[in-house]
């Protein structure tokens, strides 16, 4: 076991120790919601326990024993809460000279399916907690992120050397969500692949051969796209079981919503998933439109953005039928910097977006360059609150315009 690692686990479980028993709680509705019993997803996590490097392994149990939660539950949480709850989001970066400031800017809304387990006292409409994260070990890089608590993947994140990072599904012909059988689900998670990339690539190319491997060895527990961006270019993974692609971009702009656009023969029509067909073609019509001029505010408008709503087709997502449908849950956006890349900067915002993006900074948002420590952070993202005060299922109806990204 890592003891370093052991007691980072342990400080961030004391103080998400009510969150994670939270996201624990919709792990296990979701489990029960396919069929499983919880000993066969024990089982698989024991069996598949070595995805997890040895440090990511002793962090686990550390969080575990410090939030008092049982460590066989929060391994299984952590292997494959990816695929039992899957992340729906939107991305879209503007890789070089199609930013304003010549360098990559690149955006991803975490999106995500609420649980019935997640209602009653200290909880928050069928919901999973989102929190801001820092690690930062001796031997690695430092990475910035936004993770669900109890979690040791990363929804989208940075390091300090200026690579940032998101991920979202794809929905595929080749992949049914509402399947039971666990050989089908327990295989490897996104956010784990692209924290390991984060801690060991200085570059985006670094960060995609570090993940590529895995890929090959371990396919993503569904079939998903990662956008990895330093602030010359921007790399997108497209992979599932049978098959993996790979687009570059650089000086221009590029997006995804939960569809393979160079494995596009594997999508589903329009007529089954209509908002990722919307929210992709959205993000091309605003960047296309922006591009060589594209700031972090055209991110930050992209993610409160209710055209094709507000609801599942607007890129600020809202439920139109009930907590079961994807709404937006966080978003996060990146300015990297290729001379200095520990000043590049993470804007993160807990909540709905059209709500969060609006307060001042500190409340619902805050922004980090990618060399801030833990303390850097305010506690309020560190807990969860920030999340708990901004999300909403009511879409934004006011004039209150957001205060500018500085």
């Amino acid at each position: 076991m890592s003891e370093d690692a052991y007691e980072r686990g342990r400080e961030t479980g004391t103080r998400l120790r009510e969150a994670i028993e939270h996201n624990l709680e919709g792990f296990w509705q979701a489990v029960a919601n396919r069929g499983l019993d919880r000993e066969t997803v024990h089982e698989e996590a024991r069996a598949n326990r070595e995805r997890l490097t040895e440090s990511t392994r002793s962090k686990i149990h550390g969080m575990a024993d410090a939030a008092g939660v049982p460590q066989r539950d929060l391994l299984a949480f952590n292997l494959f809460e990816e695929t039992l709850v899957t992340d729906g989001c939107t991305t879209a970066i503007a890789a070089g000279e199609a930013s304003a400031t010549d360098e990559t800017i690149f955006f991803k809304q975490s999106d995500k399916k609420g649980a019935d387990e997640f209602e009653g006292e200290n909880y928050h409409k069928h919901n999973q907690i989102n929190v801001v994260s820092v690690e930062d070990p001796d031997d690695k890089n430092k990475v910035i992120g936004v993770t669900a608590a109890g979690s040791t993947a990363v929804k989208m994140g940075m390091n300090d050397q200026g690579v940032a990072i998101g991920s979202n599904i794809s929905r595929t012909v080749t992949f049914d969500e509402d399947g039971k059988d666990s050989k089908d689900w327990a295989a490897a998670s996104r956010g784990a692949y692209m924290r390991e990339g984060l801690l060991h690539g200085d570059t985006a190319e670094e960060v995609a051969q570090h993940i590529t491997p895995m890929l090959f060895s371990d396919p993503m527990s569904s079939p998903g796209n990662i956008p990895i961006a330093d602030a010359e270019k921007a790399i997108i993974l497209e992979g599932e079981f049978t098959h993996l692609a790979s687009e570059w971009v650089e000086d221009d702009v590029i997006g995804r919503g939960n569809k393979f656009e160079v494995l596009s023969d594997l999508a589903r029509s329009r007529e089954e998933i209509p908002s990722s067909y919307s929210r992709h073609e959205r993000v091309m019509e605003v960047l296309e439109a922006e591009n060589g001029d594209v700031t972090a505010e055209t991110m930050r408008d992209l993610s409160m953005d209710h055209e094709n709503g507000p609801g599942l087709e607007s890129i600020c997502r809202h439920e139109e039928n009930d907590y079961t449908d994807e709404t937006s849950l966080s978003s996060a956006i990146f300015e990297l910097d290729g001379d200095e890349p520990e000043n590049s900067t993470i804007y993160i915002a807990l909540g709905k977006p059209c709500h969060s993006w609006r307060t001042e900074e500190g409340d619902g948002w805050l922004a980090l360059e990618a060399g801030a420590s833990e303390d850097d952070v305010p506690e309020r993202f560190l807990t969860g609150d920030a999340w708990f005060d901004h999300y909403t299922e009511e879409p934004y109806e006011g004039e209150a315009e957001p205060p500018a990204l500085d």
